[in-house]
């Protein structure tokens, strides 16, 4: 492993392309030594026509090429870069990051909203020395992006939930903009929208809640704390009624708050305004005194990442552990046996780690057994009879922080057939690569035996082995109690694993001494 390798990390965002190169050290978070951003609101063209104009493309390629002269002068290792809704949300995304790739040599991956949400939350997780005391109690960290805004809940160190909103800055300032000319208060017209959407937000989030923290980031916060004068070398909280002050100069916009504002790029004085309007709404109805700010971005996220892949970096957070949080509360939403989910899980998993040398499967495949044993009874909420299709229909109906669009697809698809009933000519897998359906076939066949293993939703067994013995793969278990229902309908679900391993599942008691 090198001792210190340089790397980048690009954001092509909805409004401003940002590239960060730092360097990386064995064990050591990444250390910024250049910070290049440029204005370009490609999310304009998005959110108004549904695609991105070849006129803004055009700019996007010629800052990029600029960043290449960039990275060669630093000797940059590795790079990585990301577009977010502007992208995601543009009828002609395929085209365009084609000719991103072949006139810069630079792939851009298009995230799904629950990659962009993962990014934003590990560096902030990251950057905040006292994040993990934070969460202790009701935290919710507003995160403002060009085109939407997420709004994610923490509590007792556990992530509960997150809902997306499509009020971002630019977006607001691009749905409003023909309106401006006839209002005479536009920011109350702004403030009106923003509210009327946000109540979406306080019907369906969750009751009874009492906020004790707020964090807010992105939005132009960097802009907003430089024209306020709040600096945020200390972390210090930023009290409500300087944020009001600050807020009422922001929309009477004096002479002097238009000088103060002169330092600020142009581009960036139109989404200040309606940043502050979502942080000031949000702040009456959590009804919290004060907020911190934070400049993290999703670079940064990206960088945290690399220093973990390439340096062996070890997060002050597991994302794993967001990931599974988030699974578990979409599960408890649908109202799911919670003792069965996790047993199931467990016996699933247990059984996987005990046979890597059979499936062959990669690491990340674990979390996707993980996560479909946690749903996979989720659709009995809409239907008893055909909840493998409800469970799927639901998974792809929602984000897991951390899980593309493509993964997302497998974990669902693996909670819907997880009877083990399926062939690899079952339709719903032909939207798969052969390598992806052979993945989703495999964490079907694992998680049919699991399921089947606690058959009685009453948690009696215990995998403690396995032993290939001939053409059979003998599993070692203790009980607590008569599992013959258990047994029986484990012998039920062995086909598949069967036909796909070329071994026989079969179980061998060893007898706790509690029997």
């Amino acid at each position: 492993m090198p001792k210190q390798i340089t790397v980048a990390a690009i954001d092509v965002g909805s409004h401003d392309i940002i590239m960060k190169i730092a360097t990386l050290k064995s064990g050591e978070p990444p250390k910024i030594v250049d910070e290049v951003q440029r204005t370009i609101p490609m999310g304009a063209d998005t959110y108004t026509t549904g695609k991105i104009s070849q006129f803004l493309l055009g700019q996007a390629i010629d800052v990029l090429k600029t960043f290449n002269k960039k990275m060669e002068e630093y000797g940059v290792n590795n790079v990585r870069a990301v577009a977010t809704s502007a992208f995601r949300e543009a009828g002609n995304q395929l085209f365009a990051v084609e000719q991103i790739r072949r006139h810069t040599g630079i792939d851009v991956k298009v995230l799904s909203n629950g990659m962009d949400l993962y990014y934003h939350q590990l560096a902030l997780s990251e950057t905040i020395p006292d994040f993990k005391s934070l969460i202790e109690s009701n935290t919710l960290v507003l995160n403002i992006g060009s085109g939407s805004i997420q709004l994610t809940l923490f509590n007792e160190g556990k992530y509960i939930n997150t809902q997306n909103l499509r009020l971002g800055s630019l977006r607001i300032r691009e749905l409003l903009g023909d309106l401006e000319r006839h209002s005479g208060d536009f920011s109350a017209l702004m403030a009106e929208y923003i509210s009327g959407v946000l109540n979406y937000y306080k019907s369906f989030g969750p009751k009874r809640t009492s906020y004790q923290n707020l964090v807010v980031l992105g939005g132009s916060s960097r802009y907003i704390m430089h024209v306020a004068g709040w600096s945020n070398e200390k972390r210090e909280q930023i009290k409500r009624s300087d944020f009001s002050v600050f807020f009422d100069r922001l929309k009477n916009g004096g002479k002097t708050e238009l000088a103060l504002l002169s330092n600020v790029p142009s581009e960036q004085e139109t989404l200040m305004l309606p940043a502050c309007i979502v942080i000031d709404e949000v702040l009456q109805f959590t009804g919290t005194n004060q907020f911190y700010f934070s400049d993290v971005d999703l670079a940064d996220g990206l960088l945290y990442e690399m220093a973990a892949e390439l340096q062996n970096y070890r997060f002050q957070r597991d994302p794993d552990v967001t990931r599974l949080e988030s699974a578990t509360y979409l599960a408890n939403r649908y109202r799911t046996d919670k003792k069965h989910s996790e047993c199931v899980s467990e016996l699933s998993l247990r059984l996987f780690d005990l046979t890597t040398k059979i499936h062959g499967l990669p690491k990340k495949s674990r979390a996707y057994l993980q996560i479909a044993s946690i749903l996979h009874n989720i659709g009995k909420y809409i239907s008893m009879e055909n909840d493998g299709i409800q469970s799927y229909h639901i998974i792809q109906s929602n984000e897991i922080i951390g899980f593309n669009e493509r993964e997302m697809e497998i974990i669902a698809l693996v909670a819907c057939f997880h009877n083990g009933h399926v062939t690899a000519n079952e339709p719903m897998l032909q939207r798969l690569t052969d390598e992806e359906r052979l993945v989703v076939i495999k964490l079907i066949a694992y998680l049919a035996l699991g399921n089947s293993l606690d058959a009685g939703h009453q948690q009696k067994l215990e995998i403690l082995k396995t032993h290939i013995d001939g053409n059979k793969l003998e599993l070692v278990v203790s009980a607590d109690q008569d599992f013959t229902l258990e047994l029986w309908n484990f012998n039920k679900h062995t086909a598949l694993f069967t036909e796909m391993f070329g071994l026989q599942p079969v179980i061998k008691l060893r007898k706790s001494k509690t029997i």
